[in-house]
């Protein structure tokens, strides 16, 4: 295997590809027991989630806050937070997120770009999704380097 997609392959698993891809850094506005209309997503929610194809799980933060503000965060292997936006029609939603990567040559090389878009629901307190995710090549936001989908199911972080 080249170095390459070892590293590819790193920055994949690094980034958490899931919805996309997820500790959490921003919280909602309202508490979740609050009417909201996020279709009761608002709040934090504890994840696993699973690549199509591989057998390994990551667990993970997904945050709902106010104002269309998504944060998502690898926690078990831990990555780097994604950050994007979300909207809902009920008891549905789609969301969009992003994270960069070091490069191979250090922390201060630009890497990987990598956008992960997920739709789903919650429901009964539990929230699940599909996911797509893209690896964009250094640099680019056009030249897609690797992508995938894959699943993830969850349940509320209560205070």
């Amino acid at each position: 295997m080249s170095e390459n997609a070892i590293g590819r392959r790193q920055a994949l698993r690094g980034a958490g590809m899931a919805a996309g891809g997820v500790a959490v850094a921003g919280l909602a506005a309202t508490t979740p027991a609050m009417a909201d209309s996020g279709g009761g997503l608002l709040g934090s929610w504890i994840c696993t989630r699973q690549d199509d194809g591989t057998p390994d799980k990551v667990r993970l933060v997904l945050s709902f806050a106010g104002g269309g503000v998504i944060v998502s965060h690898d926690i078990s292997p831990a990555g780097p937070p994604f950050t994007g936006t979300w909207a809902s029609h009920g008891k549905s939603f789609r969301l969009t997120m992003w994270t960069g990567t070091a490069g191979e040559q250090g922390p201060e090389s630009v890497g990987p770009t990598i956008r992960v878009q997920a739709w789903g629901s919650v429901s009964h307190g539990t929230i699940t999704a599909k996911y797509r995710f893209t690896v964009f090549a250094p640099g680019s936001l056009s030249q897609v380097v690797d992508s995938g989908t894959g699943k993830l199911s969850g349940r509320r972080i209560t205070a």
